[in-house]
């Protein structure tokens, strides 16, 4: 019997990462806070409270963190610009559930983390830029 491919969806959405994902033959997870209509399963839990161990099967992860905190601070407005910095914590929580479900799996499971431009003067350079998509991770 052959196993499909799993792909973990952290800050899933709508699911733009789960479209392309699926039509490659992948078998999907959503993680979200909120209900949408997700075209695979959906699984509604906060981010920062899942165990990355229990990824260890996943082939891929893929991360969409919410951008608001970031391009709120990349306007060209004072008031932008004289906020504090951004809250990192759910950008970090995907690099740390990709180490430990890699650490479970004892191989490496990639991780694309998807968010805006302005995110790099907070979170470092993205490693690829495609038109207004910026991706961290491998």
């Amino acid at each position: 019997m052959k196993t499909r491919k799993l792909a973990i969806d952290l800050f899933c959405g709508l699911g733009g990462f789960t479209e392309g994902l699926l039509a490659e033959g992948y078998e999907a997870i959503g993680f979200d806070i909120e209900r949408f209509p997700y075209p695979g399963q959906l699984v509604l839990q906060n981010v920062l409270t899942l165990d990355g161990s229990r990824f260890r099967g996943a082939t891929i992860i893929v991360a969409s963190p919410p951008c608001n905190e970031y391009s709120y601070r990349a306007m060209p407005w004072k008031r932008a610009k004289a906020l504090p910095p951004p809250d990192n914590t759910l950008f970090e929580a995907c690099f740390r559930i990709q180490r430990e479900a890699s650490e479970a799996a004892g191989r490496k499971i990639p991780l694309i983390v998807e968010n805006v431009c302005g995110a790099q003067r907070w979170v470092g350079r993205a490693k690829w830029h495609y038109g207004s998509y910026y991706l961290w991770g491998d």
